[in-house]
């Protein structure tokens, strides 16, 4: 990384000084950076990153550093994520209502500039989310309040009195199109939001019967009717096929806490290398059970864990929007939350190289 001016310390970063080093505190990830050095001269130096001076403007202010030793220390501070470039200044429209979003998003990126355009691309991002219930609802609203600006909603099913527990809805919405209500909601938070309402059950033949967009960014699917695994594996083909990002975001299958999985096309594990991997776990957890027609059977619901898997799929979602994929936590993996040892089960899912819709063949 070459060595830049304009550097200034992200808010997020306390600096902390001791008798014989500095401390650097991340707080949005908790974690500390130390610098062996003498604090006493290092803390004049360090104020003089505001963010206007250039390298050479600190190195004459300050006699005891020459500019190589400082180019080396600040490409060192910024590649660590304790600077910023400031090549941009954040408009004051921007920062009066997203100060905290630009907090988040200086933790991810090298300069100002690159925050300012993550957050256009994020206004400028649609997202299908197919099922609007108890994980749908509030993903849609999780990333309206990032400023995603363009929303598709796929739900045929109406607000019921047995809903309002679990999802974002209220009693007054009751028989009322839940992806309706759903927009009236996401545009209370913004109003200048996009929003599409396609009222009918995901099926073998939606993608043929619905003219869908050309410039969706990324597929959520939280539907579980008649299962998850039909509804993932049909959005999942029809992702695939158009190489949009997509993400298993809810439903029940037998596992109330499953986490679903993030895929990139051709990048990631796809639907069919965790079918592949988890076929033999499957016949052994479902050995000698024997399917019997019950009607009207539901399993059990809790509010929180349907907040828990809307959570982390927002945060994947918001990871793809603004295209840093290396910071995935639901890529390659199946994740399992237990409610009784409150803890996650993680397996490992590697992208499968003979995989009929990834593979490299």
């Amino acid at each position: 990384m070459s060595a830049t001016n304009n550097l200034r310390f992200r808010q997020s970063v306390g600096v902390i000084p001791k008798a014989n080093s500095v401390e650097f505190f991340r707080a949005n990830i908790r974690e500390s950076l130390v610098l062996k050095i003498d604090s006493n001269k290092i803390l004049e130096l360090l104020q003089s990153f505001n963010g206007s001076n250039s390298l050479q403007d600190i190195c004459n202010k300050m006699n005891f550093i020459d500019l190589d030793q400082l180019q080396t220390l600040s490409n060192f501070l910024k590649k660590e994520f304790i600077l910023i470039e400031q090549d941009l200044p954040y408009p004051l429209s921007l920062t009066k209502d997203n100060y905290r979003l630009i907090n988040i998003l200086e933790d991810y990126f090298h300069s100002t500039s690159e925050v300012i355009n993550a957050i256009e691309n994020l206004k400028k991002s649609k997202v299908m989310i197919i099922g609007v219930g108890a994980v749908g609802s509030y993903i849609a609203t999780y990333l309206a309040k990032v400023q995603v600006g363009k929303f598709i909603f796929v739900d045929s099913d109406v607000v019921d009195i047995s809903n309002l527990h679990r999802q974002h809805y209220f009693e007054k919405n009751i028989g009322e199109k839940k992806a309706d209500v759903l927009a009236e909601h996401l545009k209370e938070i913004n109003n200048n939001i996009e929003i599409k309402t396609i009222h009918c059950l995901l099926n073998d033949d939606f993608f043929k019967l619905n003219s869908l967009d050309d410039d969706i960014n990324l597929i959520i699917n939280c539907a579980d009717q008649p299962s998850v695994d039909y509804t993932s594996k049909l959005i999942a083909k029809y992702a695939m096929e158009n190489n949009i990002p997509h993400i298993v975001g809810g439903g029940y299958n037998l596992h109330l806490t499953l986490i679903g999985q993030t895929i990139i096309p051709n990048l990631t594990a796809c639907f069919k290398c965790f079918e592949k991997a988890l076929y033999e776990k499957n016949l052994i957890d479902l050995k000698g059970v024997k399917k019997l027609h019950r009607e009207g059977r539901k399993l059990g619901s809790y509010p929180p864990l349907s907040g828990l898997a809307s959570s982390l799929a927002a945060l994947d979602a918001f990871k793809v929007l603004i295209k840093k994929y290396e910071y995935l936590q639901q890529s390659n993996r199946r994740i399992e939350f237990s409610i009784e040892k409150n803890n996650f089960t993680i397996r490992e899912i590697e992208k499968d190289p003979n995989c009929e819709w990834c593979g490299e063949s």
